[in-house]
């Protein structure tokens, strides 16, 4: 069982996928064409994404077909941005100084006009 890591190439990564999907599909006994037919797409298509190649929107039906949408929500989960928790994280940020109301003194001593 291989593992995706950040090392991986993105071609890489999408071969994995396409290596998992195709044992997800052999462990339920299902042929290509069966899936292919469920998804409503051709037998080509469904091939080339377990050749890790093809659109999201073939990956999400080829998922529906297997029973796997919830390993959608595992892959990327629905978690609600935090403004607050992002400031606290990005760690100490600089500020710009402001301008105070009290005009700039300047020394006209060493200017020489």
């Amino acid at each position: 069982m291989s593992q995706i890591k950040r090392s991986m190439s993105d071609l890489a990564i999408l071969n994995e996928l396409g290596r998992r999907l195709k044992q997800a599909r052999l462990e339920q006994n299902i042929t290509q064409q069966q899936i292919a037919e469920g998804m409503g797409v051709s037998r080509a298509t469904y091939i080339r994404l377990e050749d890790g190649i093809g659109k999201l929107e073939v990956l999400v039906a080829a998922l529906r077909v297997l029973g796997k949408l919830p390993a959608l929500d595992a892959f990327l989960p629905d978690e609600p941005y935090s403004p607050i928790e992002a400031l606290k994280s990005a760690g100490h940020i600089r500020q710009r100084a402001r301008p105070s109301n009290k005009p700039v003194e300047q020394d006209k001593g060493d200017l020489d006009w």
